[in-house]
């Protein structure tokens, strides 16, 4: 062995000489390698009708907040779609595959809302990249949202908040939100062909999961880039800014956010609804790993019991699934997605009297596991309401507030609402979410905080023949999304149904002890 390694030292040594040398020609007299993504010269016909920043740079992704690290435009092609990735990432992709990351772009209920505010004004396509930028960043930077249409789609822009978007993210501006991500798509992982990984692993863990991604992708500011939403003159009627969803804020200035507990922990613990449940008993151990289920609170998306309605709902199936593999996957998350909704609030009595015919009592709404507001989110379609029935002794309804129709999917007028409300110029309140044309921003009832609640007073009339004990039925319901919404917008007679999530039932004084 010693002699034949003597024998062809000269060899090596003379090989590992001349490889030095071309790779000092290539970088001496090589062409420079061409910077990755797409110049936006090279897009044909792509509109810029916001006009260039303060800097004199165009803004060819505004007025979403998204960028990529260069300011390129991407390569559609060269992005992997999450059914490559679950090649190696099976679980990884069969948590996140039913999840409304997913599907956040081909979702019909915001497909729908996105169109008719396009047909709002002339550069209504050019404005819905506010919107696409959190529910379908590739189609922003790949140049397609555009009323000319002059780029090729892609499997991984069908895919709403994929892989590559999350885990390629190397800066968040949760203040700023409005889909305030900057991400590293242009730098070099896009170039990983499948070759690539398989004969280099550690260089794509590297490009997918590098510290600082790791990080940021780990923190509350990651999701509030996105979970932070505000109108301004860009892309609306308001005047001054107005805040939609201030989802981190909330969040970040509660209890969880001073003590470290994040929307990963909650929203991406293996078991939701358990993980809530060892918050709520002092516990604050984190998670023992992050599914990528991302669960919240829209149980419509999860209802399996829509049949047909739900696949028009959910936009198709997403590539790499079957039929019924992607029904057993929605059934699961939908299971987690009620136990979480059931886990975030709660009932309690805090007052009640009678005096002479006169009946009043209070109901606490209590936040008692969601780590900001309940409801949050952008919620002039998401609302929720409490209803209360009153009955005498022999069961006699006295008094209901809360009423929900079945059949025509109404709310009783005069519930008492927690939602926002959209107003126009005019004054006048939006019922379809049209984001475009949208003046101001209302509470009707501003969500209740993280670990707050809010009291809600009744008064009612007891009938002269009415016999005691009363008792009290309060019923909290949740509702995703308003039925003119279904009917003007996505132009269905299906009836929105509500979601309970908390029920309690109450002894009020008895008529003969407190009547003089």
């Amino acid at each position: 062995m010693k002699y034949q390694f003597k024998a062809h030292l000269p060899l090596l040594a003379l090989g590992m000489l001349s490889g030095l040398l071309v790779i000092v020609g290539a970088e001496l007299f090589g062409q420079k390698a061409a910077e990755p993504g797409v110049p936006l010269a090279d897009i044909p016909f792509y509109q810029l009708p916001f006009g260039p920043d303060e800097a004199g740079r165009p803004r060819p992704f505004w007025p979403s907040r998204l960028n990529t690290e260069n300011g390129r435009m991407v390569d559609p092609a060269v992005i992997p779609s999450a059914a490559q990735c679950a090649t190696c990432h099976q679980r990884e992709f069969e948590e996140w595959a039913p999840s409304l990351h997913a599907i956040a772009g081909r979702d019909t209920v915001y497909e729908k809302a996105v169109e008719a505010n396009e047909d709002l004004h002339k550069d209504g396509v050019e404005k819905a990249r506010f919107c696409e930028g959190c529910h379908a960043p590739g189609e922003v930077l790949a140049g397609r949202t555009n009323r000319f249409k002059s780029v090729m789609p892609s499997a991984a822009e069908t895919e709403g908040i994929t892989c590559v978007m999350c885990h390629t993210a190397t800066h968040a501006d949760p203040e700023e939100g409005n889909g305030a991500l900057t991400l590293a798509v242009n730098t070099g992982v896009d170039q990983l062909s499948n070759a690539m990984l398989l004969a280099a692993p550690r260089d794509h863990a590297r490009a997918y999961g590098g510290a600082k991604t790791n990080a940021l992708i780990a923190s509350g500011d990651f999701c509030g880039a996105c979970h932070t939403e505000g109108y301004d003159t860009s892309m609306s009627k308001a005047q001054s800014r107005q805040h939609v969803q201030t989802t981190f804020r909330e969040w970040k200035n509660s209890w969880y956010g001073r003590n470290d507990v994040t929307c990963q922990d909650c929203h991406m613990a293996p078991d939701p609804a358990a993980y809530v449940r060892q918050i709520r008993e002092g516990n604050l151990a984190k998670p023992e790993r992050y599914a990528h289920n991302f669960v919240g609170s829209n149980y419509l998306m999860f209802d399996t019991g829509l049949g047909g309605n739900l696949t028009f709902l959910r936009g198709g199936i997403v590539p790499g699934l079957s039929d019924a593999r992607n029904t057993e996957l929605i059934a699961r998350q939908g299971e987690a997605t009620r136990a979480l909704l059931r886990s975030a609030a709660g009932l309690s009595l805090r007052r009640s009297s009678l005096d002479k015919d006169r009946l009043s009592f209070a109901v606490a709404v209590q936040n008692l596991g969601a780590g900001h507001n309940l409801p949050t989110g952008v919620i002039d379609q998401k609302y929720m309401w409490l209803e209360v029935v009153v009955r005498d002794g022999a069961g006699r309804k006295i008094f209901h507030s809360g009423a929900f129709d079945p059949v025509r999917g109404e709310t009783d007028p005069d519930a008492v609402v927690w939602r926002e409300d959209f107003i126009d110029a005019k004054g006048k309140r939006i019922p379809d979410h049209l984001t475009f044309i949208t003046a101001e921003i209302s509470h009707v009832r501003a969500g209740v905080p993280a670990k707050g609640e809010d009291v809600v007073s009744y008064e009612t009339d007891v009938p002269p023949d009415a016999e005691g004990p009363f008792s009290l039925e309060a019923r909290l319901w949740y509702r995703v999304a308003t039925q003119e919404f279904a009917y003007n917008t996505l132009k269905t007679d299906l009836v929105i149904p509500p979601f309970e999530l908390a029920a309690e039932r109450f002894v009020l004084p008895a008529t003969e002890e407190v009547r003089p």
